[in-house]
């Protein structure tokens, strides 16, 4: 009378052990890797800034979107990136702080999201990443530092690697005047072809687009005293391609005119002849910002390479958004 409940008995024992075996099977040990990833982001969207004065100088608040590329040999961390921030900076003193999101993603769809809190100071943000990779099967945990502007994005990052100096700042809020409202950035967007140049680089499939930011400075009145300007471009070409230059000059559609400002890319070969350049040209004049603001129309970007001397890609300049 026994015997069949020892048998059920047996049965429920060996489900048990299978079950047991399966999970053993289908388990997944706990791994750590390093995590470690370089990036610009240099390309500037949906700006906002106001400014206001207290005892210790002008306070800048920005919001906006940056762009760029990330280089890992981890997928998980390399591709597009896009950095969401928000920065208060002391111009006078150049300290601050910023908080935001960073978000990674390759073309297979893999992707990192991380919360970004970063001390400024002297042009510098430093400071921590906390957040996940694709569906949460990574928790990322790194140090942050890059060269960041408010107008110009970020540009030299390095996430878990590099030998930043340390920062840290404590704000404390309080009352601000809010002065008058200015301009403080001024986006021209960029579409160059090889028909642009002046004489056009005949035969030449190749194209840029991208933008050149002026971040721009100003005294008490609202006059401009200064500024960085940023380019930034994504290129293709149909192979193999050295960049010698690119650069703003001086001239009116259909004419070639004098050089007014150079990026300073030096030489750069790129073997499948695409991707993404940014360039930041610090100390700008007054002059040279003011003329190219009243008058955008009689100046143009060209992009040179070493197989066209001369001009391989050009575009000219049109009215900038302004924020």
């Amino acid at each position: 009378m026994h015997k069949p409940q020892l048998a059920a008995a047996g049965v429920l024992a060996a489900a048990a052990l299978l079950g047991a075996g399966v999970a053993a099977a289908s388990h997944r040990s706990q791994t750590t890797q390093q995590a470690v990833f370089t990036f610009d982001a240099g390309s500037v969207a949906q700006s906002h800034s106001s400014s206001c004065t207290s005892t210790d100088g002008v306070y800048q608040t920005t919001s906006a979107t940056y762009g760029g590329t990330s280089t890992s040999t981890d997928p998980r961390l390399a591709g597009s990136i896009t950095i969401q921030a928000r920065s208060i900076l002391n111009t006078t003193t150049q300290l601050g702080w910023l908080s935001g999101s960073l978000h990674v993603r390759n073309a297979s769809g893999t992707s990192t999201s991380a919360d970004i809190d970063a001390a400024l100071t002297s042009g510098k943000a430093v400071g921590f990443l906390r957040g996940s990779t694709h569906h949460s099967d990574g928790r990322l945990m790194a140090s942050f530092a890059a060269s960041f502007t408010p107008g110009g994005g970020f540009s030299a990052g390095q996430v878990g690697t590099g030998g930043a100096t340390n920062a840290g700042v404590i704000f404390s809020s309080g009352s601000c005047s809010q002065s008058k409202r200015v301009t403080t950035t001024a986006v021209f967007a960029l579409r160059l072809s090889a028909g642009e140049i002046v004489p056009p680089a005949g035969g030449l499939h190749a194209s840029a687009s991208g933008n050149v930011t002026f971040d721009l400075t100003h005294d008490t009145s609202g006059a401009i005293t200064g500024g960085n300007v940023v380019f930034y471009l994504n290129y293709r070409f149909p192979s193999s391609v050295t960049i010698t230059q690119l650069a703003l000059y001086q001239g009116s559609r259909g004419s070639n005119g004098p050089l007014v400002l150079d990026a300073g890319v030096g030489s750069i070969t790129d073997a499948d002849g695409g991707g993404n350049l940014t360039k930041v040209v610090t100390g700008a004049s007054a002059s040279l910002l003011q003329a190219v603001l009243a008058n955008p129309h009689g100046y143009y970007v060209t992009l040179t390479t070493a197989a066209n001397p001369n001009g391989a890609l050009r575009d000219q300049l049109e009215n900038p958004q302004k924020h």
